[in-house]
């Protein structure tokens, strides 16, 4: 045993790069584009109206300059744009880098433990076999292993700094372009108003199938009349396309929602009718069970009815900023709505909901965002904050949740919201994005951030989580200290971890950024207490984090 402990990986020296510096010297270039074109308040005006402001700059009297030198200046402003753009992708592929890195070092530092622990010369290796012979020699093995795959990442990085290293100097091909607006570091209306969209990238018409970046790349190359009458002959796709505006989603699901409404007016008024019937024509054969179920049915609908007229209440709401992103009032159907526009905001939160919640439940979440905005309010008053009650999938019951299926049915559609945020997203600088799964949910954000395509975002929170489907907070493919978990003292949660949903996320071994909750109410709803339903309480030590972690503060 001896001989394995003093054992090391021996992965060479990670890379000499600073993320956070890469990341500012992007912003810096925006900074100067947004000075050079004229939005500096916000406003995207053409190069001309902010030539005499840019001129003060840098002494370059382009007010009156020739159509050359406008051409010259629009082509800065170009390559400032892209600049950026390329630099945060060679930022993402360091970050990915480092996550891969990572990942070979737990599975060695795993190795070892199950030698230690085990005290023997037989262990488990990574696919689950036994391994036999001396421990230092399967040791040797791994690590001749783990030092091949690092070599594979270590040659992809490298690749893709050298093609870093030349879109910077000559400027971003087709390939680069494509993958910068796969990546939603390029907007639509970015590659189009400097004219450089890709033949081929913007399909003719669309079929829901296409990434939320292509999307948004057909819908920006319309004009107003084409997009207006895309919206009167494709309003049921739109609404719920992940890469439309938010501002277009909204008008349409509302339009949906008063046809919802009425179609529900008349379906009560129907089990009414059939109700008083039922009442009527009691029988002692059927023992009223016609009438009560009559009376069931009624109820339901009368529910339904309520939770979406409250729903539109709190949309016409005019001191809220709300925008409807879907609605599906069909059985457990789907419920979206942003409290702030995402589209806009400096930072962007999506929470997603665990066990139990439906369309139904969108008020509730409501107000959980609500308290969110105003605690990363609180945290930085000066950036704009909007957060997103994400009922996108089909959550499961109480014995359902014991199981990864629901989590894994809501991968792609979670992967692709959080895709179509970036795609949607006006700024020139991305916003910080956070996922904050609660409950069950932190299970469905742990299924999607290890899917074949990811979790775009910046953060992952994850309180009262039953499991993440994650042995190590590397399988979640952000740093550690971009991974913040919490669990409170009293949340029966913690006797479910470490059974079907992977490791219990606030183990020390598990390696996140663990922070301190409320210990909650003793007692309460049973099985997990009320303390499980308390993070988003006001007041309380979860809810402050978490808006620090929204406006970018941890």
């Amino acid at each position: 045993m001896s001989d394995v402990a003093s054992m090391s990986l021996g992965l060479p020296a990670d890379i000499d790069a600073d993320v956070g510096a890469i990341e500012s010297g992007a912003d810096d270039l925006d900074a100067v584009c947004r000075k050079m074109t004229g939005q500096s308040e916000g406003a995207h005006s053409q190069f001309q109206s902010s030539a005499g402001e840019f001129t003060d700059l840098i002494a370059w009297n382009i007010v009156s300059g020739s159509s050359e030198e406008l051409a010259a200046w629009q082509e800065a402003a170009a390559a400032l744009t892209y600049g950026a753009a390329v630099l945060r992708q060679w930022g993402l592929d360091i970050e990915a880098y480092r996550v891969e890195r990572a990942k070979l070092e737990t599975r060695w530092e795993e190795e070892k433990s199950a030698i230690r622990d085990a005290g023997n010369d037989s262990i488990l290796g990574s696919a689950g076999q036994e391994a036999t012979g001396r421990p230092a020699a399967r040791m040797e093995e791994l690590r001749e292993e783990l030092l091949t795959e690092h070599a594979g990442h270590w040659e992809t990085l490298m690749d893709r700094a050298e093609q870093a290293e030349k879109d910077l100097r000559d400027g971003p091909g087709q390939e680069t372009l494509e993958r910068l607006v796969e990546s939603a570091l390029l907007s639509g209306s970015q590659l189009l108003y400097l004219g450089d969209a890709v033949p081929g990238m913007v399909p003719d018409e669309l079929t829901g199938d296409e990434h939320p970046s292509i999307v948004n790349l057909w819908w920006t190359s319309m004009t107003e009349e084409e997009q207006a009458q895309a919206v009167r002959d494709h309003p049921d796709l739109l609404r719920e396309l992940d890469g439309i505006p938010s501002t277009v989603r909204d008008e349409l699901n509302r339009e949906h929602l008063d046809d919802e409404i009425e179609r529900l007016e008349e379906e009560v008024a129907n089990a009414q009718e059939e109700r008083d019937e039922a009442f009527d024509s009691l029988t002692d054969s059927d023992g009223g069970m016609g009438a009560y179920n009559a009376q069931t049915d009624l109820t339901d609908l009368e529910g339904e009815l309520s939770t979406l007229t409250t729903l539109r209440d709190s949309l016409n709401d005019e001191s809220a900023d709300r925008y409807l992103l879907a609605l599906d009032a069909e059985g457990g159907g789907r419920a979206i709505v942003a409290n702030g526009n995402p589209d806009t905001a400096d930072n962007v939160a999506t929470l997603v909901p665990g066990t139990t919640t439906t369309w139904q439940s969108v008020d509730s979440q409501m107000d959980r965002a609500d308290a969110l905005v105003q605690s990363a309010t609180i945290a930085d008053e000066e950036s704009n904050h909007s957060v997103i009650s994400w009922i996108g999938y089909d959550a499961p019951n109480a014995v359902e949740a014991a199981g990864a299926g629901r989590a894994e049915d809501a991968v792609d559609e979670l992967s692709s919201f959080q895709d179509g945020l970036r795609a949607t997203h006006v700024n020139p600088s991305p916003s910080n994005n956070t996922v904050i799964g609660h409950s069950y949910g932190s299970t469905v954000v742990g299924h999607t951030a290890q899917g074949d395509e990811g979790l775009n975002a910046d953060n992952i929170v994850l309180v009262g989580s039953p499991g993440a489907n994650a042995d190590h907070v590397s399988d979640l493919g952000l740093p550690p200290e971009n991974v913040h978990v919490s669990t409170a003292e009293n949340d029966n949660i913690t006797h479910l971890t470490g059974f079907t949903h992977g490791m219990d996320p606030t183990d020390p071994g598990f390696g996140a950024t663990e922070f301190r909750s409320n210990p909650g109410t003793d007692g309460g709803q049973w099985p997990l207490n009320d303390a499980h339903s308390e993070y988003f309480d006001p007041d309380t030590r979860s809810l402050r984090y978490m808006g620090e972690v929204i406006a970018g503060q941890k």
